[in-house]
């Protein structure tokens, strides 16, 4: 129970600096227009857009074809016999 509440006010105390840091909209700026935050750099909205696209992309490939892709790729590990030997009694 304690554990639970330490956690549950962890959150609760990052979540509200992070609502003071204005995370969130720093953050949609970024991916949006391609502010990058706390400096004065800008990258091209074009070239945000395309690097979004291809993560979602990549994603999306990654979770639909992953399992047919992964049975070409990787072959299920085979059991190698072992010889037993007897000990004779002494």
């Amino acid at each position: 129970m304690k554990k639970s509440i330490i956690i549950i006010c962890t959150v609760g105390a990052l979540m509200l600096i992070l609502d003071s840091m204005n995370a969130a909209d720093s953050l949609l700026l970024f991916l949006f227009a391609g502010i990058i935050p706390g400096t004065n750099l800008l990258i091209a909205p074009v070239d945000m857009m395309a690097a979004t696209a291809t993560a979602i992309t990549i994603i999306i490939l990654r979770l639909a074809l992953w399992p047919r892709i992964r049975a070409s790729l990787f072959t299920a590990p085979t059991s190698v016999p072992v010889k037993r030997t007897h000990r004779r009694a002494v």
